[in-house]
């Protein structure tokens, strides 16, 4: 405080008294109030002025593998929304999800055994 006021830190202490800033309880509990409210309000209006993004589907592939899956691993395997930037095909396994290309010569041949079933 001596820093800003100009005074040498021996007649900081002397000056300690007369220098005191006192904040009532009721002050700091108002402005806490305040501020709170104030950031509150001021997310829910920017959330509100966001424009809303056309929707993407959740199951988009955006990476490809590039190695083959034994079909008796393959639970199943589920084309991509039209919707999608770019098409794939989603395979799920007993323990993951792979994206795949829908050219894959293996997946071509699994998805065409899925539909003579």
């Amino acid at each position: 405080m001596w820093c800003r006021i100009g005074l040498s830190q021996t007649s900081a202490a002397a000056h300690y008294q007369s220098l005191k800033i006192s904040f009532r309880s009721e002050t700091m509990r108002a402005s806490s109030l305040c501020l709170v409210f104030g950031l509150v309000l001021m997310m829910a209006w920017t959330s509100e002025a966001q424009p809303k993004a056309p929707a993407v589907p959740q199951n988009c592939c955006f990476n490809f593998i590039d190695f083959k899956i034994p079909t008796n691993k393959i639970v199943s395997a589920v084309k991509t929304s039209s919707r999608c930037p770019v098409p794939g095909i989603v395979v799920t396994t007993h323990r993951t999800r792979f994206c795949v290309k829908p050219a894959e010569a293996w997946i071509k041949a699994f998805m065409e055994k899925q539909l003579n079933k």
